[in-house]
């Protein structure tokens, strides 16, 4: 029973420092789609040591395959206890041709619950990005189109 507790006391701690550390990644995601006008999806593995991000610039869904599965190694070898991505979604209303486009933060986290952070934003004339709109955490925050890393961490248990 004690150890229960005690695990479950652990869980909570690691997904309060994830949810700090999205917190923290999502205005310097903003600034590069202010800059960029676009921001590449980018893996960025939640370590003892820090954060590492990977860029994952996929032209096909094979690269794609072999990025997300470098993304996953990656993982395990660094002792990740999550995984963000950031990407930019894009959702077109088939029936009015609208476009809706959010930046997504969606965190796997180990034997812990996944974490979405999505943030709405909206284009100018010149298709440069204008303004943002509100934060939606949690639940609320799926986004289709989102894409989510989940490394098998009971490969690291082996090790």
């Amino acid at each position: 029973m004690n150890e229960e507790i005690t695990m479950s006391t652990s869980i909570m701690a690691v997904e309060a420092a994830v949810v700090e550390s999205v917190r923290k990644i999502l205005p310097i995601a903003r600034a590069t789609l202010l800059q960029q006008g676009t921001h590449l999806p980018t893996a960025i593995l939640h370590t003892l040591e820090g954060l590492f991000p990977i860029v994952l610039p996929f032209k096909d869904d094979e690269q794609k395959r072999a990025l997300v599965a470098y993304v996953k190694r990656q993982a395990i070898e660094r002792h990740a206890f999550a995984v963000t991505m950031v990407t930019c979604a894009r959702v077109v209303d088939s029936r009015t041709n609208e476009e809706e486009e959010a930046l997504v933060l969606a965190t796997s986290v180990q034997g812990g619950a996944p974490y979405s952070v999505t943030q709405r934003f909206w284009r100018d004339d010149d298709r440069s990005v204008s303004r943002f709109g509100e934060v939606v955490e949690g639940d609320e925050a799926a986004m289709p189109g989102q894409m989510m890393i989940l490394p098998d961490w009971s490969e690291e248990v082996r090790h």
